[in-house]
């Protein structure tokens, strides 16, 4: 028999998008033991998830392989990757583990139009390209 989990949902999350109806996603892979730097830690939205998922709208860099981490920057040393892109949907981290699933696959928007106000991450460092546009600054 298998093992049924349930999941309680007790509010929408906050939409990241400004307009919902034009946007891109590519898919993306994020390696286990990249998933624990990408946790959210907001414990009023998530509550005892909070550390356990990655929520959407997640400030992320991806290299042209597919490779999804987190944005690693730093202005004092001026070097280190910028955000380029945003995670679409939350990934709940206890789904997974690193025997069987080595890379988590992700979609991971590239194009559209986003609320800065919205996003999760480092935002001061962003590397959009003239894809993504930020509405609200």
């Amino acid at each position: 028999m298998p093992k049924l989990k349930s999941k309680k949902i007790l509010a929408p999350e906050k939409q990241f998008l400004a307009f919902p109806d034009h946007y891109v996603n590519l898919p993306g892979k994020i390696a286990f033991a990249e998933l624990a730097k990408l946790a959210t830690t907001d414990a009023d939205t998530y509550g005892e998830k909070s550390g356990k998922v990655i929520a959407r709208g997640t400030l992320v860099h991806m290299d042209a392989d597919g490779n999804v981490t987190k944005p690693t920057f730093t202005a004092a040393a001026a070097k280190g990757t910028k955000a380029n892109a945003v995670l679409f949907n939350t990934i709940d981290i206890e789904d997974y583990d690193a025997v069987t699933d080595p890379y988590v696959n992700a979609a991971v928007l590239v194009h559209g139009f986003v609320r800065k106000d919205r996003l999760i991450g480092d935002k001061e460092n962003l590397d959009f390209s003239d894809l993504i546009h930020v509405v609200n600054n």
